[in-house]
């Protein structure tokens, strides 16, 4: 999805539908190192603006945008 062009909202939403995957920070933090090999210390960052049921703190376009940063140096790699 990501590589598609979906932000990180667009991303947590699919995974909390996917009755497959426990969706916990430290589960989406995984997903991002697996899939787009972005490091612990970086990924973590992204939760600062996110409750611990991942639901945005911030508005969904200011964290779309903030994770945006991060997540477009390793997505590009990725495709």
């Amino acid at each position: 999805m990501a590589t598609d062009g979906a932000g990180l909202l667009a991303l947590i939403e699919a995974l909390r539908r996917d009755d497959t995957f426990h969706l916990t920070p430290l589960h989406l933090l995984r997903v991002l190192d697996e899939a787009f090999g972005i490091p612990l210390p970086e990924s973590r960052g992204l939760l600062e603006f996110f409750g611990p049921d991942l639901r945005p703190l911030v508005p969904e376009a200011e964290a779309d945008r903030r994770a945006e940063a991060l997540l477009s140096r390793y997505v590009a790699r990725a495709r």
